[in-house]
């Protein structure tokens, strides 16, 4: 860790990114990210890590621009957004200190006068030869290692010694180097490295569309004829440590790797779902179609709800956000949930059934279907004539099918709004933006479905030109009723349960489950998690982390 004179003015931290997961940046990273007024990535940053810095955080994109001036524009940011900003993390590609011009920038800190400190992260070199089983040192083929960049500065003539490398150096690992291969491949032939040399280019590692391409000195610019579509970001290793990625290398790919998928559902609500896809190997892009919020309630119409809660007979849960919104309402005015509600609780799923046990009570009813649906058919089979039920809920849902229902029966059905679900504007081109490229976009409830297709409806854009042959998978029958109504007809609704786990099923199932098996339901174990198959014969079971 390096310090620069402290001042008056706000501190620029140069943090590595790490290789690409986003789950392999620092802690201290990550904190700084949460903190950050101004953050400045490179093209190679996961997109994901943005995800951790706040609303009122300034992000600037600092990827390549056509005079070549980039670097000269860094400099200057980083000092004019060091005098704005307390906290301003310059978010570099792998560790900022290999191969990252950090000298530079700190050259231009120091100038101006501005605090900095250097966070060192993983580099790709480390997390491309362990993500594919190459070790770059083994004591029975190679004590010595050595890293070099194959991308020169603009005018710059090349300064590195090759023949010593060639024979100095067991293994020798290339930043930057896909452009250049044909001639250091050339270079390390002629200073004696034989033809059978084996050489790896590892591409984009540590992600889901991480690659490996294997072959050796003399046949790797033939090898990759047939493969052009191989470009950078390349890491290159070369040496007999690469003959050991067969050995040591993972055995299975992941269920969605390599597979892209657009998560539409509410920022703070998607994390469960993006963190069971990403563990299947996805990529995963986040466009949120609603925002979920607390509803403002008077204290008169408050008061008037919590007295009246002992009252009830049934309190019906169909959302975790019902039972956070109704235990705010409680605390607000210092009441105890658990001991203010005497009726009997039914929750919708599993996840709601948690949220309602944390708080203290406890859940008599989850219906065997995790659906409004699903409330309804187990609810014909209750005395519920004369009976007061109570549905905490989003202010979208009064009145709905479910209230209906109840009330048609004889239930004195009250129902109150305490949170409000509210629609992401979202323009038709983001929109696009986002689906180009997908695999599948999913949806998780009705509203997000409507929220995204009225953003493509108002700008007088097909549906069907949208979404362009991308998978749609929506987790249970309100949802696909939505879809239904706004146009999309093609759809894959899980195969079990409407949880988030059946959602993701359905997605394997769609788009990343060739054996022709399908996904019954996803389980977790100490191992992360895994996905149970329905195979012709028989029910086995596919491990995913660690595979």
């Amino acid at each position: 860790m390096m310090e620069g004179k402290p001042e008056r003015t706000g501190k620029v931290f140069l943090v590595g990114a790490g290789p690409g997961d986003p789950e392999l940046i620092t802690h201290r990273g990550a904190a700084l990210l949460r903190k950050a007024d101004c953050v400045i990535y490179d093209r190679l940053v996961n997109p994901a890590l943005l995800h951790l810095t706040g609303r009122r955080c300034e992000r600037i994109y600092a990827g390549r621009d056509e005079k070549g001036r980039r670097q000269l524009r860094i400099n200057r940011l980083l000092v004019e957004k060091g005098r704005r900003h307390r906290t301003v993390v310059r978010l570099k590609g792998g560790d900022p200190a290999l191969f990252g011009r950090l000298s530079e920038e700190i050259d231009a800190l120091k100038g101006a006068g501005i605090p900095f400190e250097v966070v060192p992260g993983v580099s790709s070199p480390w997390a491309a030869a362990a993500a594919l089983g190459i070790p770059l040192t083994d004591r029975r083929v190679s004590s010595s290692v050595a890293f070099v960049t194959g991308h020169l500065a603009a005018g710059k003539r090349s300064t590195i010694r090759w023949r010593e490398l060639a024979r100095g150096a067991d293994t020798l690992v290339i930043l930057m180097g896909r452009a250049a291969l044909g001639r250091i491949v050339r270079q390390l032939r002629q200073a004696g490295r034989i033809a059978a040399t084996p050489v790896a280019l590892i591409r984009w590692a540590s992600t889901s569309q991480q690659e490996l391409f294997v072959s050796t000195l003399g046949q790797v610019e033939q090898d990759l004829e047939s493969w052009p579509a191989f470009g950078p970001p390349v890491i290159v290793i070369v040496g007999e440590v690469v003959r050991l990625a067969q050995t040591l290398a993972p055995e299975k790919r992941k269920l969605l790797e390599g597979k892209k998928i657009l998560v539409t559902r509410p920022a703070s609500d998607s994390a469960g779902l993006l963190e069971r896809l990403q563990e299947l190997g996805a990529t995963c892009r986040t466009l949120p179609a609603i925002a979920v919020r607390p509803r403002p309630i008077p204290a008169a119409e408050a008061k008037d709800l919590l007295a009246r809660l002992p009252e009830y007979d049934w309190v019906l849960f169909n959302s975790h956000h019902g039972v956070e919104g109704l235990q705010r309402l409680a605390r607000r005015f210092r009441k105890d949930l658990a001991r203010t509600i005497r009726g009997k609780v039914c929750a919708i799923g599993p996840r709601t059934e948690r949220v309602v046990r944390e708080t203290g009570l406890k859940v008599d009813l989850v219906p065997g279907d995790f659906s409004t649906e699903g409330i309804r058919r187990v609810f014909r089979e209750i005395p519920i004539r004369g009976k007061r039920v109570l549905i905490p809920r989003s202010n979208l849902a009064i009145g709905d099918v479910l209230a209906k229902s109840l009330r048609n029966r004889g239930a004195r059905v009250d129902e109150i709004a305490v949170y409000e679900t509210v629609p992401v504007k979202i323009s038709a081109a983001r929109v696009r933006r986002a689906v180009h490229g997908a695999d599948a976009v999913t949806f998780t409830s009705a509203s997000t479905a409507r929220s995204f297709l009225e953003s493509i409806r108002s700008a007088k854009v097909p549906v069907k030109s949208v979404l362009n042959g991308t998978a749609v998978v929506a987790i249970g029958p309100a949802t696909a009723k939505a879809l239904k109504e706004g146009g999309v007809h093609r759809f894959h609704l899980p195969s079990g349960s409407w949880t988030i786990d059946g959602l993701v099923g359905a997605v394997v199932d769609a788009i990343g489950n060739p054996s022709g098996c399908g996904v019954s339901r996803l389980r977790r174990t100490e191992r992360g998690v895994e996905a149970v198959v329905r195979a012709p014969s028989s029910e086995t079971v596919r491990s995913i982390r660690g595979t």
